[in-house]
């Protein structure tokens, strides 16, 4: 955030680029390409963690929600014990909710922190 309160054009680019990353999940075929479009979605929210103070962050906040998010869908595919064809499927279904309610709640930042919040505790299941 700008000293104003409005997001910085960094933030902007950022918000920009994983819209177009959770299309890619969603357009991607099932199976091994959206879970590499998951991996991208990952990286691209390490890379932004990378340039921010990160000692401030929560889960709440992007992009570290959005790297815990994307780390734990990921693994639901490629962690020991993982791969199974119905495990698999269930994972990509996971990325693709995941990715669409993303784009839903992109617009608004309570509803990108409500977001964040949910996905990292609920669905992934970190400790709070």
């Amino acid at each position: 955030m700008s000293d104003n309160g409005e997001p910085t054009q960094a933030t902007n680019d950022f918000l920009a680029a994983t819209a177009e990353q959770a299309r890619q999940v969603l357009a991607a075929d099932d199976g091994w390409p959206t879970y590499h479009e998951g991996i991208e979605f990952q990286s691209l929210a390490m890379n932004q963690m990378a340039s921010a103070d990160i000692s401030q962050m929560t889960a709440s906040d992007y992009p570290m929600g959005l790297y815990l998010i994307w780390g734990a869908l990921t693994d639901e595919m490629d962690a020991p014990g993982r791969g199974s064809p119905e495990q698999d499927a269930a994972a990509v279904g996971h990325m693709k909710r995941a990715a669409s309610e993303w784009l839903a709640v992109l617009g608004s930042p309570s509803d990108r922190a409500s977001y964040c919040d949910r996905w990292v505790h609920e669905e992934c299941g970190y400790e709070r």
